[in-house]
């Protein structure tokens, strides 16, 4: 602190405390408004403050509808109708079903907990980490994910996936042709999950450890190479197959072979898929298997047999904001005896910004099993 001396009879007088008092007492005047600014104890200085914009929200993900991932945290109720024979009471939790379960595919959502998925992510770039039902999941601005958690390989033309836990990479993963020269890859490691993906909460069932591999490779603009291997104990599965574009559709073919424990087997498939006007799609699929086959899909039941011929017609008919109307036909045989013949019908659409419903019905004609469904689902904010 400066202090200020002042000349007296007496001698020096010195008050370093009353420095104002005595700067303005009689017979000094004023002191100069420069001198009292370096006194102070405080000095204010110019600062250049950034301007900051107001923040922006993050956007949510948009409703998934064709493959029935909630798009919001929600009440949803589902109903199921009784079948002939059986009591007519409802349960308290609005469910009923005979011998069936509600169908999970086709864009019905009944199979799906209603979840609000929670994204952490910068404002400056499109990488983002996004918390699901069942996983964690990063998505990166190359095209790579990186999977936390649940997840179901994605393998369009050689099949057979089954879902897993634990950590999935997967690079530009689609479900068509790959541009010319490119490369696409999907690589899980964990164990095999069987746990019921409609409980909200506990219940977890994993089986044996395993893994699943799949390449694809754009070789012209119309025609895409995928070679898949998948592998468990005492089970090695790998298969070559390949997805070729035409003006009119497109074709798949896919073999595999695979060895588990002493026995070997084989799978072929081939199917088609075609647009008869812009609305309406068609599918068709037709698979033969020896008795020695085994992957991922049947690694928990296997039983060597006789083996099997499976033959799948669907269809699909957009109907605007009223969703998509899915149907589909699926036979199973073996040489005893034919296995299945189900058929499936479900739709799914947005009645109302905050109302989305659901419906499905399923009928086993060898069995006599039939499943009803109508779901309602209330996204809350």
């Amino acid at each position: 602190m400066k202090r200020l001396v002042v000349m007296s009879s007496g001698g020096w007088f010195v008050r370093g405390a009353c420095f104002v008092l005595l700067a303005c007492g009689p017979g000094l005047g004023a002191a100069p408004a420069a001198d009292l600014r370096d006194l102070a104890p405080v000095r204010l200085f110019p600062v250049e403050i950034e301007t900051v914009g107001a923040p922006q929200p993050l956007p949510l993900l948009p409703p998934d509808v064709e493959q029935g991932v909630d798009a919001g945290e929600g009440l949803r109720a589902s109903l199921f109708a009784p079948g002939p024979d059986e009591p007519g009471e409802f349960g308290a939790d609005w469910t009923y079903q005979r011998g069936l379960k509600p169908y999970a595919g086709y864009g019905i959502a009944g199979s799906h907990a209603a979840h609000a998925p929670l994204t952490v992510s910068s404002l400056t770039s499109p990488d983002a980490w996004k918390l699901g039902a069942e996983n964690w999941r990063y998505t990166g601005s190359d095209g790579t994910d990186l999977t936390l958690g649940s997840y179901s390989p994605r393998s369009f033309v050689w099949g057979g996936g089954a879902r897993l836990g634990g950590v999935a990479l997967t690079r530009s993963l689609s479900d068509g042709v790959v541009a010319e020269d490119r490369w696409q890859y999907g690589l899980v490691l964990g164990a095999l999950n069987y746990t019921d993906a409609a409980a909200s909460s506990g219940a977890l069932a994993y089986g044996a450890g395993a893994s699943d591999a799949v390449v694809r490779y754009g070789v012209s603009p119309d025609l895409t190479l995928e070679t898949q291997v998948q592998w468990a104990p005492d089970m090695v599965t790998a298969g070559l197959g390949g997805l070729y574009s035409t003006s009119w559709g497109a074709w798949r073919v896919g073999v595999a072979k695979a060895t588990r424990d002493l026995h070997e087997g084989w799978r072929y498939r081939v199917g088609y898929d075609v647009s008869l006007i812009e609305d309406i799609k068609l599918s068709w699929l037709t698979e033969q298997r020896s008795g020695g086959f085994s992957d991922l899909g049947n690694y928990n039941g296997f039983a060597v047999d006789s083996g099997q011929t499976r033959n799948v017609v669907s269809t699909s008919i957009a109907l605007g904001r009223w969703g998509t109307v899915r149907g589909s036909y699926e036979q199973v045989d073996s040489q005893a005896a034919p296995l299945k013949q189900q058929f499936m019908v479900s739709q799914q659409f947005w009645y109302s910004p905050n109302l989305r419903v659901s419906l499905s019905a399923q009928r086993e004609q060898i069995s006599g099993n039939y499943g009803l469904g109508l779901e309602f689902s209330l996204p809350i904010q």
